[in-house]
């Protein structure tokens, strides 16, 4: 996972520029801004991601699987509270929630499969 984070947070920084809209803060490894990242989960292995979203405003995340395996996803807060799931038996996940204030969230994307699943992972 910590692999993962760290070659996402190095392609945010090659690309932020490129695309309009997108910034990170390397430091934090925090998104600012939409996330719509194309990426596969291994077997029985969890991806996560962090995304800021702004407080009173309506927070979406959606991950669509490629049908293969049974993909959960989780979104915590900064606390490590959850505040949202999607743990049907689907690789189709949509979670809205309204978060009180402007924070990080910590997204995750679990697969309960034995072969690896390619997603899409959009945030707004």
């Amino acid at each position: 996972m910590k692999k993962l984070a760290a070659a996402l947070a190095a392609f945010v920084l090659a690309t932020a520029a490129l695309v309009p809209g997108l910034a990170s803060d390397a430091s934090a490894g925090a998104f600012k801004g939409a996330v719509d990242v194309r990426e596969r989960v291994e077997a029985h292995d969890t991806d996560a991601y962090d995304v800021v979203f702004r407080g009173g405003q309506l927070a979406a995340v959606s991950v669509s699987g490629d049908g293969d395996t049974d993909l959960d996803c989780f979104v915590y807060d900064e606390d490590g509270s959850l505040v949202a799931k999607d743990d049907d038996s689907t690789d189709e996940c949509r979670l809205t929630f309204r978060p009180q204030r402007s924070m990080r969230y910590r997204v995750e994307i679990v697969n309960l499969g034995g072969v690896y699943n390619a997603y899409h992972l959009r945030t707004n």
